[in-house]
């Protein structure tokens, strides 16, 4: 999702000084396509993808990015204190329960003034807001492994994505800050969009607590 919306996920990326980054983590890496985009763009010596499908890391591989397979919500990270420069989060945080390890661990392994860049669907966004008025659950708080139930009639023909939740812009600021992540800015996202509704949502980009998606940037003083 947060693929579909490169530039404005370009546009917070260019608060962070291009020499600042050496090493970089990528959280969820996947099968390494925006860890890949990431460490391109700030030409970095080394980069790391953490996912828990080997399958997966092994395409990661490929792209010469270095795989760790862990699980997010519990294992720690296999870095040094203070030796990471940018550590991103792009998608993932809403397949997990909770999410104290994952922001712990990347506060102890970033460098001070090392950044943290993530993504995930907003809780309070303008399209949950309707759903919760009118009696319907938010899309990206999944309560069955079969699928979407209870959602907005239009998300009901896709497949089960396993958000087993997702947050609000206000609470993920709270959090980062309680583990020594200041925020220093953010955008809203345009993931898979309709046309319907991507004038609303290019409208909201400038208000991400209002957004579908938001992408938040937080540094480590």
């Amino acid at each position: 999702a947060t693929a579909q919306d490169l530039p404005q996920l370009y546009a917070v990326l260019r608060q962070v000084p291009r020499t600042r980054i050496s090493k970089m983590v990528d959280l969820g890496c996947g099968y390494g396509g925006l860890t890949e985009c990431m460490a391109s763009y700030f030409q970095v010596r080394e980069a790391y993808g953490i996912d828990s499908d080997r399958e997966r890391l092994l395409w990661a591989a490929n792209r010469g990015i270095k795989v760790h397979a862990l699980n997010l919500e519990h294992d720690p990270l296999p870095f040094d204190d203070g030796s990471i420069d940018l550590v991103t989060s792009l998608g993932v945080l809403e397949h997990l329960k909770y999410y104290d390890n994952p922001i712990s661990e990347t506060s102890r392994i970033l460098t001070k003034g090392g950044y943290f860049l993530m993504s995930m669907p907003n809780l309070a966004s303008y399209v949950n807001r309707i759903a919760v008025l009118f009696g319907y659950q938010p899309r990206d708080v999944e309560l069955s492994s079969k699928g979407a139930f209870g959602v907005l009639p239009f998300y009901r023909d896709r497949n089960h994505t396993g958000h087993i939740h997702s947050a609000t812009l206000r609470a993920m600021k709270e959090l980062l800050q309680d583990y020594g992540l200041e925020y220093v800015g953010g955008r809203g996202l345009l993931p898979y969009p309709t046309r319907s509704s991507s004038i609303i949502d290019k409208a909201l980009r400038k208000f991400p607590s209002l957004s579908r998606r938001f992408t938040l940037l937080t540094v480590k003083r």
